[in-house]
Formats: C-alpha cells, structure tokens, sequence
C-alpha cells in the first residue's frame, strides 16, 4: 500500500515557485516520490485555496493564470484532492466571474448536487447555472440586527456583517 501523505501549502508553493534555495528542491523530490508511486500527496480543497490565494494576492499573479496552474496540478495525477471534482469547477469558475473561491466552491457544490444556494451576494444572485432559494418565500420577513449599523442598512450593505469593524454582540428582534 502507497503511503499518503496530507500537504500544507507551503510544499505546494515551495514547489510550484522554486523560490527557496533549500525546501523547494526539498518540495520537488517529495513531488517525484509521488511521480515514482511510492507517495500518494493529498491537498484539502481549503489548502488549494490557500495556494489560490497566495499566488494571487502575494505573489500578484492574475487570477486566472493560478486558476490554471491549480487545475494543471490537479489533473496532474499527483496531488489528490478530496471533492477534485468541485475544486477543478471552482477554479474554472473564478476564471470566468469575479468572484471568490468560496463562493466559486459554494457554487461548484450545489451545482453538483443540484440543490439551491440562499445568499445575499450578488455575484452568486447573478451566476446563470445555480438554482437559488428565494429569499422572499420566507413568510415573516427578513429579520433586523440590533447591535451593529452595518447590519441595519447604515452602510448600504444591508443584512452584510461588517466585521472589520470587530466583533459586535448581535441580537434578533
């Protein structure tokens, strides 16, 4: 039996980048461990995002570009990743919207399941191929927040939690 090992991205950037002198030839020989089948590498889809989003953000490279490296890597046969299926969706996905891997997960997963999404965001209100839960069947309303003016239509952003603005004890009315 194949001994799996589960990935931290740092491995999976160290060998992706080949920008550290010492752990990414360290990182590219645990990747040809597994080429030569004696390693099974496993990624969680929160450690794609992880890679997804430090390629993006700290190493400023277009989203799409790591969209496509992560599929690449996926495809590969290398890296297992549990739910590849939704992960290799949610990366086409933020290639196509602007939209955040989370949310692109999100939709990847009721899409594949084929059940509903209840959001208030508007890039999911506007994705064509998700089914959403119509937040207007809801037969009382919608509720108000008391304890926070973000959540009560002060910032324009109505019912969105603002939590840059630290945590705020919240009740329903």
């Amino acid at each position: 039996m194949t001994r799996r090992v589960h990935l931290d991205a740092n491995i999976i950037l160290r060998y992706l980048r080949k920008d550290d002198p010492v752990q990414s030839p360290t990182a590219a020989a645990l990747f040809k461990r597994a080429e030569a089948k004696e390693l099974q590498l496993i990624a969680s889809p929160v450690t794609i995002v992880e890679v997804f989003y430090v390629l993006a953000q700290a190493y400023a490279m277009p989203r799409a570009e790591v969209a496509g490296i992560l599929s690449t890597l996926l495809g590969s046969g290398l890296v297992l990743c549990e739910d590849a299926g939704i992960a290799l969706d949610a990366l086409q996905r933020i290639t196509s919207n602007k939209t955040s891997f989370g949310d692109a997960y999100l939709m990847a997963t009721a899409a594949q399941t084929n059940e509903e999404i209840v959001t208030f965001d508007k890039g999911i209100l506007a994705a064509k191929d998700v089914r959403l839960y119509p937040l207007n069947s809801i037969a009382k309303g919608p509720k108000k927040y008391r304890g926070h003016p973000c959540l009560n239509g002060a910032s324009g952003n109505e019912g969105i939690p603002h939590y840059a603005h630290g945590l705020t004890p919240l009740t329903l009315e």
